[in-house]
């Protein structure tokens, strides 16, 4: 399961990403749905990369794995407050809704592995299992993760998911500060 989180899943929704990023970029979003929208696209990431971080260093105890029910469940809420906010402002167009699809589904499918992995752990959060009783602990993955899986993981998802959000921000900003775009709120 976790080659298919590794393998499958984390890919498919980086390059899911990528190919919302460039949707934004033919759209307009600097000069459309501006700085708002894209500052939402960086809380989703953040929202994603904080539980994903967790899960890769640490062990999957209570609070981790609450962390991560946490930051898919905002996530998505993030993802819905997205789409309210664009829809009005630009063109959101079939492929891109189907590539939304996927930035929210995917998601909670890893989250859902997550949970299998560590099924005694979320078990142990609810009655009659444990009633909350888990391990409330905060320790080191051990094992920890090999170096070269933990480098391919960090290094692919600041490549196609930080820096394409970054330099989207940064475009949306520019075409603000310029006045070529809506202002803010």
């Amino acid at each position: 399961m976790w080659s298919l989180l590794g393998g499958v899943i984390l890919p498919l929704w980086l390059l899911a990403g990528v190919a919302d990023y460039v949707v934004h970029a033919r759209t307009g979003i600097a000069y459309t749905s501006g700085v708002h929208e894209s500052a939402l696209h960086l809380l989703q990431t953040a929202e994603i990369g904080v539980p994903m971080l967790a899960l890769l260093f640490l062990e999957a105890t209570a609070p981790v794995l609450l962390l991560a029910l946490a930051g898919v469940a905002a996530h998505t809420l993030t993802a819905y407050r997205d789409l309210r906010w664009a829809a009005p402002r630009r063109r959101i167009t079939v492929f891109e809704q189907f590539v939304h699809a996927f930035l929210v589904v995917l998601p909670l499918a890893a989250f859902a592995l997550v949970v299998l992995l560590h099924w005694t752990a979320w078990r142990a959060l609810f009655p009659p299992y444990g009633g909350g009783l888990g391990d409330w602990g905060l320790r080191w993955r051990q094992p920890q993760f090999p170096l070269a899986t933990l480098a391919a993981i960090l290094s692919a998802s600041m490549l196609l998911g930080v820096v394409p959000g970054v330099a989207e921000f940064g475009r949306t900003l520019s075409a603000r500060r310029r006045g070529d775009a809506p202002p803010a709120g």
